[in-house]
């Protein structure tokens, strides 16, 4: 077996590494709109009292596990530009997401008559 130097030298080289970058951050910021569009829908039912039973736990199973995730994916970027960079790539991507998905920001409940 290689060691792990070998390894990730041999990634760096072939492209691999810039490849696994890629993805990596790519799903990060798929993982932090979804986690941020479950965090609005949550807020919303619980506001109307509708976050109950399974649902309820269910949904704090979910919050539980990605924020294990998203400490553990924190301490591997050690750059505060890098992470400044990732906060500004995540901002400008739900902004045209919520435009596709027409959920867009300061939605309001409507006025009872």
């Amino acid at each position: 077996m290689k060691a792990k130097k070998e390894l990730i030298d041999a990634a760096i080289q072939d492209g691999s590494m810039d490849r696994l970058n890629s993805l990596l951050s790519a799903s990060h910021i798929l993982l932090c709109e979804a986690n941020n569009l479950i965090e609005e829908a949550s807020d919303l039912m619980l506001e109307r009292g509708i976050c109950i039973g399974l649902l309820k736990k269910r949904h704090n199973d979910l919050t539980r596990a990605a924020d294990k995730y998203f400490k553990e994916f924190g301490d591997m970027v050690t750059k505060d530009n890098a992470k400044l960079q990732m906060f500004k790539d995540l901002d400008d991507f739900d902004n045209r997401f919520r435009i596709w998905a027409k959920v867009y920001k300061g939605w309001k409940p409507k006025e009872k008559e």
